[in-house]
């Protein structure tokens, strides 16, 4: 201990230093400071040491321990061991055999001193922690208030920092605590202070895996006792005190709250009931009245909720079921219902201010020279006139308020009060996300309006009345805040909103949501219209927002529209606030992208008429305007929206958008460029889709567009620049991300580009973008080459493109570089996928120019895409798909030229081909369609079908036709069985086994039962079907035994043939090739074996000539 002090070491500066300018004398002088105080502490300490070893009563150590206390506390010195061997000194005296009750109010005071400062807080051990605590605990019922204060002072300071390490004295403290919070204590400033402690006690202290927190057992106890002690107490003639009690008790439930605590159903609604009376305490207008009963209810709107899913993420702590009434019992003698502790949770927000004051609750000890503890500070919150709250302190004394003037203290209690509602909102939102979604959604129907505003009452407890009309801000947006949990939890319940004009003799939960939702957005018009403070219009904005993207309008009054969009209208032109002005074009965007269109609001955005919003928007990009970047972005993102949902009319204002994206395009704020980007791909895909549309002038008006943006705009330097890398050395790391980020946008919107407009464009800027793009997806990072070779993949698929062979070759080595490279598995999907289409491009090349074919694709190119995709086949799901693809077009127009090179390769294949197709499992579906797919394409091909085990094949696709539920997949097998009924040197008997599979199957599609998605799929079947079994009767020889065979066979399934043909007669295809059958020489038969048949095609014919 002597060596200790002896040796001063460096003292490190305690870190509020790093706030303030401090000179190096001041430096010296703190170090020297620092020293003084260590030989001080010595000398103090060898004192108390003597004193002890004499064993006398008639040495006082008072004057020593105020020594101690006169040292500044704020500047380190000494250490935790130090500090813990002092303390327990201190105790020695205290317990010696002439008891001192100054010493032992010295000593909580230094104690008070120690841990209150932030250069010398000491890590105490578990044995002197405990024996501190006993010492603050013992008799401290029989003190006197302030002595009693004081061992209340002491004690909160040591349980806030070791709350975890105190379980074998919890109860002991908590009975302690219990005692003061009785019913028969009077005193406030006792009731006050023993909820410190409390709130102390419930802070969680590390994550869930570091300590063990309170277990249910000890949390349902803090809650009863806050419930007898706090919310069953009188109120009292001090109202300051009162708010004060009140807000130490809600920080208690909230530190329980937020560390996911879940509390008995019998306490959760009483306190809920609570709080929601707190919720106006000292409203303006509000006649306080004394209420005795607390419960409250989920509402029973509730009961008729259907099942519905929990979000992802969610968890639910209760059962699965809402709360009914409960028994009207003692609450002392309340059934204690077993929870499980989920523990977890984050740290309490009010951890490290769980007072409100230091100058409550008693006489507080004698700081000289250090600021107050954390557990005691007051929160900057407290009050909204902190000039007043900085005044002189508020000394009690039992409980009454002295040295203050009275409007002071006015003053304070309207603060004080304030606070109190802002916490109930707090707390009660921290509860109720806790709980059950249904029971939630139960309770928080309890506090908004149910009904519409001309008959609710002006007194009723709901959120609505505190967001418009609490004078308190910190009130108003922790209202706001609860709403807006409530908007965002039960989506899924404000959907079944429907108003309805009929009377009914009960009230349906669709008619209470359609109430809800009109009474929000009632009261959130109001608000906008009322609020002052800019800063608080971003939060309305927020929940209205999401209250947007829940509200079902087509079922709603069209009023609700009217009123949100002029709102959000006049905040758009004349709030000069930047976020509000990005919030309200957050809600237009809502607004813009709901779905189904509704009628109302293509009026109110002007989309039919003036275009206002357009035209607002648009001319917030000008440079002349000198609009703030974020307010630039959410426009663009608005009118992207405005594209994607509502073109038809955009179209008409297409002029605007033209010098929109050449403002966007061009601003210097890289983020613009690149949402401007994204607004050029939405433009793109809607006249993509517009030329490729079933009507010739809106062809005509999509090309027009179409030459108008991309010839006429974007290629006259803007494109280029943004495909360029055009960073300098001087480019930053972000500046370089945020150019690819633009490359990669610019990347999809030529994705969208279309066939059409990509062939009118000039030929020197295809080939600067097929150069930009191959380079790109060589050089680049992967999610940038990543974009580039999923628009090569696009290009593969135009019809001018199919022609250029070079351009094949080249995006065909590229993907087979990529994929045996080891990159990600983004880019090998993109990669594989554009494999998949240059083959399929080859193949269209081979059929319409074989010569050609040929000629320019030689057989090393041929056999290295076969082998990447032969290698590709072990690769993850998305990947194996798009090889199965490939290996099967690559047979399938392989010729023997191509085939020679390398059998092995070829065997190996057909073996992943047939392996593929025997897949079970829905996430192998397309990896089966695309196998059988391939397998007929072999059985056509005379090259492969040599090599492929034909009867192996048949047996593969004629299980998945008559096995596999998946229709893709049938209409696969019925393709691939219709290919061998061109193939003259199979044997006929395999002929004649894939003629009879597809007759079983024609007697099993009259009971496949799908829905009305899946109906399309189902007429596809029945005109494949149809088509294959014409085709094999068709190519059979006209004496041939087979085909007597195959006439038995027509006659065996008679009923389900003519139906099937019946109903595949709305395909021409099948009509024209059933009056072929007909007019030739197995006419007659056809028509002895299916009689009905003739009739219904001679029908179809006159429906489908009289288009009806």
């Amino acid at each position: 201990m002597i060596s200790f002090f002896l040796f001063i070491p460096k003292i490190p500066k305690p870190s509020y230093w790093r706030y303030a300018c401090v000179s190096s004398d001041d430096v010296r002088m703190g170090d020297s400071v620092a020293a003084e105080q260590t030989l001080h502490l010595f000398e103090c300490l060898n004192k108390l040491k003597n004193a002890l070893h004499r064993n006398t009563t008639n040495v006082s150590v008072d004057p020593i321990i105020k020594d101690l206390l006169e040292l500044n506390y704020e500047i380190p010195f000494l250490t935790s061991d130090v500090g813990s061997d002092l303390l327990r000194i201190c105790l020695l005296h205290c317990d010696g055999l002439k008891f001192s009750a100054t010493t032992a109010e010295l000593t909580k005071q230094l104690i008070w001193a120690l841990q209150t400062s932030q250069g010398n807080q000491l890590d105490l051990d578990d044995r002197t922690l405990l024996k501190l605590i006993h010492f603050c605990l013992r008799d401290v019922r029989q003190l006197e208030v302030p002595q009693l204060l004081l061992s209340f002072h002491t004690l909160g300071t040591l349980v806030y920092q070791n709350s975890h390490r105190l379980e074998s004295v919890w109860l002991e403290l908590f009975t302690v605590l219990k005692s003061c919070l009785a019913i028969n204590e009077s005193n406030v400033a006792v009731r006050h202070s023993a909820l410190k402690v409390l709130q102390a006690l419930t802070i969680r202290r590390g994550g869930p895996e570091d300590f063990e927190y309170l277990s249910p057992e000890q949390a349902e106890a803090i809650s009863s006792l806050i419930i007898d002690g706090v919310a069953n107490m009188l109120m009292s003639a001090d109202e300051l005190m009162l708010c004060k009690v009140l807000q130490a008790s809600m920080k208690t439930l909230l530190n329980m709250a937020t560390a996911q605590v879940p509390l008995p159903a019998n306490q959760l609604g009483y306190l809920l009931g609570w709080l929601r009376h707190l919720t106006f305490l000292g409203f303006p207008g509000y006649a306080q009245r004394p209420i005795k009963n607390f419960d409250l209810f989920p509402s029973p709107v509730c009961h008729q909720l259907p099942q519905v899913d929990l979000k992802d993420g969610e968890t639910s702590t209760r059962d699965n079921k809402p709360v009914m009434r409960r028994s009207r019992v003692n609450k002392k003698a309340r059934k204690k219902e077993p929870r499980k502790d989920v523990g977890g949770g984050q740290q309490s927000v009010y951890h490290d201010s769980p007072s409100e004051d230091s100058d409550t609750g008693g006489a507080s000890p004698s700081r000289i020279g250090h600021q107050q503890p954390p557990w005691a500070k007051t929160d900057s919150s407290d009050s909204e006139m902190s000039d007043v709250e900085g005044s002189a302190g508020l000394w009690t004394v039992n409980g009454s308020s002295t040295n203050i003037s009275p409007l002071t203290l006015a003053v304070r209690v309207k603060a004080a009060k304030a606070k109190v509602r802002q916490l109930a909102y707090d707390t009660i939102r921290m509860l109720l996300l806790n709980i059950d979604k249904n029971e939630r959604f139960g309770y928080v129907l309890n506090f908004l309006p149910q009904q519409s505003g001309s008959l609710m009452r002006s007194t009723e407890h709901t959120l609505v009345l505190s967001m418009l009309k609490d004078p308190s801000a910190h009130v108003r947006s922790s209202a706001i805040n609860v709403l807006k949990d409530f908007v965002s939890y039960s989506k899924n319940y404000l959907i079944l909103a429907c108003e309805s004009v009929h009377a009914t003799s009960f009230t349906s939960i669709s008619e209470v949501m359609a109430i809800v939702i009109s009474e929000l957005h009632r009261a959130l018009h109001l608000a906008l219209l009322a609020e002052q403070i800019p800063i608080f219009l971003v939060p309305l904005l927020s929940c209205l927002s999401l209250l947007i993207g829940a509200s079902p309008y087509s079922r709603l009054k069209p009023i609700l529209i009217t009123e949100m969009c002029a709102d959000l209208k006049l905040l758009l032109q004349n709030n000069k606030y930047e976020q509000v002005r990005v919030g309200a074009l957050t809600c237009l965007g809502g607004v813009v992208s709901y779905q189904p269109s509704h009628a109302e609001i293509v009026r109110c955005l002007g989309l039919e008429s003036d275009h206002w919003l357009e035209r607002l928007c648009i001319e917030k990009l000008s440079p002349c305007t000198g609009e703030v970047n974020q307010v630039k972005l959410e426009v663009l993102q608005t009118l992207s929206l405005l594209v994607a949902n509502h073109f038809e009319h955009c179209k008409n204002v297409f002029d605007h958008y033209i010098q929109a994206l050449n403002w966007s395009l061009t601003d210097p704020y890289g983020p613009v460029k690149i949402h401007g980007m994204k607004l050029t791909a939405a433009l793109a895909k809607q006249i993509s889709d517009l030329i490729t549309g079933q009507k010739d002038e809106q062809k005509q008006l999509g090309c027009e567009l179409g030459r108008l943006m991309w010839r006429e705009c974007l290629f006259q330097g803007v494109m280029q620049c943004c495909l360029q890398s055009t960073g300098s050395e001087e480019t930053t790391e972000h500046g370089v991300r945020e150019q690819q980020v633009l490359q990669r946008e610019t990347f999809t919107a030529l994705a969208n580009i279309g066939a059409e407009m990509w062939e009118d464009l000039p030929q020197r800027n295809q080939r600067f973008c097929i150069c930009v793009l191959l380079a790109q997806a060589r050089d680049t990072t992967d999610d940038t080459a990543a974009a580039a070779v999923r628009t090569l993949a696009f290009f593969c698929t135009y019809r001018y493109m199919v022609q250029d062979t070079i351009f094949l070759q080249d995006v065909g080595e590229l993907c087979v570089a990529l994929l045996k490279k080891k990159t990600n598995m983004s880019l090998k999907m993109k990669a594989s996928w554009a494999l998949s289409n240059v083959c399929d491009a080859l193949w269209t090349l081979r059929i319409s120019e074989p010569e050609r074919f040929d000629v320019d694709i030689n057989t090393d190119f041929y056999t290295s895409l076969l082998e990447t995709s032969v290698n590709t086949y072990a690769e993850k799901d998305s990947i194996r798909i798009n090889a199965v693809r490939s290996m099967g077009i690559l047979l399938g127009m392989g010729t023997s030229r191509y085939l020679s090179v390398d059998e092995r390769l070829i065997r190996k294949a057909i073996e992943h081909l047939l392996q593929s197709a025997t897949y079970a499992g829905v996430r192998f579906f397309k990896a089966k369609w695309n196998a059988c797919y391939a397998i007929g394409w072999m059985m056509a091909n005379a090259h492969t079908r040599c090599m492929l085990d034909v009867p192996t094949a048949m047996k593969t696709l004629s299980d998945n036709l008559m096995n596999c539920v998946n229709l893709k997949v049938q209409i696969a097998c019925i393709s691939a069985l219709d290919q061998l009924s061109d193939c003259e040197d199979i044997e006929p008997e395999v002929r004649f086994g894939a003629f009879i599979t597809l007759v079983q199957k024609v007697e099993q599609v009259p009971a496949i039962q799908v829905d009305y998605k899946e109906l399309k799929h189902l007429q596809s079947v029945k005109e494949q079907l149809s088509l294959a079994l014409i085709n094999y009767l068709i190519v059979a020889g006209g004496e041939g035994q087979y085909l007597n065979k195959m006439f038995k066979q027509l006659e065996s399934v008679r009923d389900a043939a003519e139906l099937l043909l019946k109903s595949a007669m709305s395909c021409a295809s099948v009509r024209e090739k059933l009056s072929e059958l007909f007019e030739s020489e197995k006419g007659l038969r056809v028509e002895g074996s299916l009689p009905n048949t003739k009739g219904h095609l001679r029908q179809a014919f006159e429906l489908y000539a009289f288009q009806i």
